[in-house]
């Protein structure tokens, strides 16, 4: 009889919940310190500070988020037998397929098209909520609710929304497990899920100090390939435009990017 412990709903589904929810606190809680306490981070606020926390806002930020996170522990614990069958705990180093090449680019390829992949599934879904009105009110409008974003509100959405992004954020590592029949670790599915939630508390934290792909300064590439804090800010600000999450250039090439914070379309009221 197996032990209790390795049932696929406490390695597999509780883990995970418990590593997406920790995750999320600690981003949150070392942004909004850092957006308090240092005077250089304080500086680069995008806007008004009694506007992005607004005493009813951020309780009904805190109230949504609580829902939501409930929400996904369901989820994750419900997902957790295809979570077992598609991502074992571990992968040893396996000599006869890839060697050490294989335990260098196979993690970076398979992070790099997770990136990719992630954000331009986002951007359509986040354009396709924006430009058909009856989706966006199903769908989208909770979320701009809160039209100056702060930390705390970057999980405050419907239950709809947050599914379609949990879905953005497994494809590749579906594909990549079930149909390309290539190993993918748990850990691995772990650190896309965590890096998905660090940049969406860093496009929400309303501090231009920021970068969403921390590894890149967008100031290289004049903000037209990735995204900045303000980039998705003036998202919220303007409603429509700026739909990309990590990338800018899926904005240039839709011609939805919003530049000296004016769109390249006529924009629609919320």
């Amino acid at each position: 009889m197996p032990h209790p412990l390795s049932s696929c709903y406490i390695t597999h589904g509780l883990s995970t919940f418990v590593i997406l929810l920790s995750g999320w606190l600690t981003c949150c809680f070392i942004i909004d310190w850092l957006g308090r306490n240092v005077e250089r981070i304080k500086a680069t606020k995008i806007q008004p500070y009694e506007k992005s926390h607004d005493a009813d806002l951020v309780n009904l930020a805190r109230r949504t988020v609580i829902r939501n996170w409930i929400a996904v522990g369901v989820q994750t614990c419900l997902a957790a037998p295809l979570l077992e069958a598609a991502f074992p705990l571990s992968s040893p180093l396996n000599k006869s397929e890839d060697g050490v090449a294989g335990m260098l680019g196979g993690p970076v390829c398979f992070f790099v098209a997770w990136l990719v992949t992630n954000d331009f599934l986002f951007t359509i879904a986040h354009a396709l909520y924006h430009e058909i009105p009856w989706l966006y009110k199903f769908a989208h409008k909770e979320h701009h609710t809160w039209k100056a974003p702060h930390v705390w509100m970057s999980h405050a959405m419907t239950f709809t929304e947050i599914s379609v992004n949990g879905i953005a954020v497994m494809a590749w590592p579906l594909v990549h497990s079930l149909l390309l029949g290539r190993m993918t670790p748990l850990w691995m599915v772990w650190l896309v899920q965590l890096v998905s939630q660090l940049i969406g508390c860093i496009e929400h934290s309303g501090y231009d100090f920021f970068y969403p792909l921390v590894f890149f300064n967008p100031a290289w590439f004049n903000g037209r390939v990735f995204s900045t804090t303000k980039h998705h800010d003036d998202h919220h600000k303007h409603f429509q435009g700026n739909y990309g999450g990590y990338f800018a250039c899926w904005d240039i090439i839709l011609g939805t990017n919003i530049e000296d914070g004016q769109s390249t379309y006529k924009k629609k009221k919320a």
